[in-house]
């Protein structure tokens, strides 16, 4: 373990640190991602469960539009009453199958007394103004009628203006504002039915979609992100002790090959010119450290025949049996051999 003992350094413990906080961001993106599927899947079970289930009696949950439960959202309610046509809103820029629209908002005034948004369906905009629906807004049925409407939450203000008749969102406080009536706050009614039916009504939303949503991938994606950043910790940390090691073993090739130019009084013993010498040793102390990996060993391979080199290096060496070293002919002769070293062969 004494070749990992850089892992105590500072820069390495910070950088540890690094891989910790890139962790718990990782988990905290991935459980924020998890919390919307969840939403997602409880958004598909309320649509699965409430749709199209017996609708409830608003005699028997007077209170369902006015304090809003989640649980309830899309139930059907059936109630009885009268429609105010005069108090009439259209909802702006809702799109839908492609087409930009308005969303049809009626108030509703039940044999209690309540008034209730009724969201009648939708109309498309004009193709000449974009301002106003493609066609006149039906009238809803007049005298007493009795309805089936979905239970449906508010939306927020959105703080844009509307033109006269129109709202920028269904903010049911600024609807009663609008209407100068007491509209419930907790919901209004998207309508599903109604008796007597009226000669046309707006078009009727398809039910939503069940949607699932890429958020699970995306939860398991960080999740892999927290635990991939130690991997690539210790993996870089292997590296480095890994090209330590070659460093060595390059530092200790290097000593072997200019030791035999020098005796152990530190003479100079070589046949080419000190001065040369020196400027190699000098030229690999100053080489920088990512072309120092250019002399790195690497691992032989394995080969079924010799290389060029090799047969280059029996030729010659099998003609140094037949010659006799010419010390007086000048040192320009120099030949690489197999194993990185350089060889003086001078042959008369």
């Amino acid at each position: 373990m004494r070749a990992y003992r850089f892992l105590l350094t500072s820069k390495w413990i910070l950088a540890f640190i690094l891989c910790v906080l890139f962790s718990v961001l990782c988990v905290y993106l991935a459980g924020w991602q998890m919390s919307r599927k969840e939403a997602l899947d409880w958004r598909n079970s309320l649509i699965v469960q409430n749709y199209h289930a017996d609708p409830y009696r608003l005699e028997d949950k007077p209170r369902i539009f006015t304090d809003y439960d989640p649980n309830t959202q899309w139930h059907p309610v059936q109630m009885r009453g009268q429609y105010l046509p005069e108090k009439t809103l259209l909802a702006r820029n809702r799109p839908y199958e492609g087409q930009n629209g308005f969303e049809v908002l009626v108030p509703f005034r039940t044999d209690d007394g309540q008034v209730i948004v009724i969201n009648r369906g939708w109309l498309p905009a004009s193709s000449s103004d974009a301002a106003a629906p493609r066609e006149k807004v039906p009238a809803p049925p007049q005298g007493q009628v009795s309805i089936v409407a979905r239970v449906h939450n508010g939306e927020s203000a959105t703080g844009k203006e509307a033109p006269q008749g129109q709202v920028a969102s269904i903010d049911l406080k600024e609807i009663a504002e609008r209407t100068s009536q007491p509209v419930s706050a907790g919901a209004y009614g998207l309508l599903d039915a109604e008796n007597p039916a009226a000669a046309s009504r707006p078009q009727q939303k398809a039910q939503p979609e069940l949607d699932n949503g890429p958020n699970l991938s995306y939860s398991l994606q960080w999740y892999a992100f927290a635990v991939l950043i130690y991997v690539v910790y210790f993996w870089s940390a292997r590296q480095k002790v890994r090209n330590d090691e070659l460093d060595a073993q390059v530092a200790a090739e290097l000593e072997r090959y200019y030791g035999q130019f020098y005796n152990e009084d530190g003479t100079y013993v070589g046949e080419e010119d000190e001065a040369v010498v020196l400027r190699k040793m000098e030229m690999i102390d100053d080489m920088p450290s990512h072309m120092k990996s250019i002399v790195r060993p690497r691992p032989a391979r394995k080969r079924s025949r010799p290389t060029d080199e090799e047969e280059e290096d029996a030729f010659w060496m099998g003609s140094r049996k037949n010659c006799k070293p010419n010390r007086s002919t000048p040192g320009d002769g120099v030949l690489r051999g197999s194993a990185g070293r350089r060889k003086h062969l001078f042959c008369r």
